[in-house]
């Protein structure tokens, strides 16, 4: 069970930034940066003393990460709307219609229905066809995958997770995060490896990845993505 979150304050070049400080039962300390903002995740034993040198130590790296998603912003603000699905990008064209359509056309998302001129109108129609395009093509990539797994599933559903990418029980029901279906398939594939993974180790030991290596040999580049470009994913939603 996760404890009450503080807030540690590091001073960059630009400025003082609030690091927020959330205490788990781990064995490393690790940091986090997710919109902007900086986590830091340590086990209760790590005084606060040390927690501070290590964002010291660490504060180039930061400062760096914050300076890149600043950019980011910058650049969304003034280019086109548009959906990334399955590693491509497509503009998004909206047209007014009494009922919810969506089409591709080329490297064009059409969105028709009610009053999609509206922000928040816009935002849910956008996630919805989303999360029917990740029950779609998981299901899919699912069917392929488990013939390797070590047993089959006993079911799967989608994750709204904003900490993880999949899951996987000791009874074998599998959830994968639908903000997936914006990556390039190959990272799916990692994470649905992953998962598959566990109905054998339900664990992250050495046996565990001998078993996601066998699933999917060169895993390490598809998780070097989603730690690289992860933040993207939650663009909508």
């Amino acid at each position: 069970m996760n404890v009450k979150p503080a807030f540690l304050e590091l001073v960059l070049p630009g400025g003082a930034v609030s690091v927020r400080l959330t205490r788990r039962p781990r064995q490393s300390v690790g940091i986090r940066i997710k919109d902007g903002e900086v986590e830091l995740i340590a086990p209760a034993a790590v005084s606060i003393a040390a927690l501070q040198d290590i964002l010291a130590r660490k504060s180039r790296w930061i400062a760096s990460h914050l300076a890149r998603h600043h950019a980011e912003q910058g650049a969304r603000s003034s280019e086109p709307p548009h959906v990334q699905l399955a590693g491509r990008r497509y503009t998004l064209q909206c047209l007014a219609a009494t009922r919810h359509q969506a089409q591709l056309d080329g490297d064009t998302l059409q969105l028709a229905g009610p009053q999609l001129e509206q922000p928040a109108r816009l935002a849910a129609r956008i996630v919805a066809y989303l999360q029917q395009q990740a029950r779609q093509r998981f299901a899919a990539r699912l069917e392929y995958w488990e013939q390797y797994a070590a047993r089959p599933l006993a079911g799967w559903g989608l994750s709204s997770a904003r900490t993880r990418w999949g899951s996987c029980t000791g009874k074998g029901v599998v959830r994968l995060n639908w903000r997936l279906v914006q990556a390039p398939e190959s990272v799916l594939d990692y994470v649905i490896a992953h998962e598959l993974a566990h109905l054998l180790h339900m664990n992250h030991s050495t046996a565990f990845w001998s078993e996601v290596a066998r699933l999917y040999p060169g895993w390490q580049r598809e998780r070097q993505w989603l730690k690289q470009h992860g933040e993207s994913l939650f663009r909508h939603g």
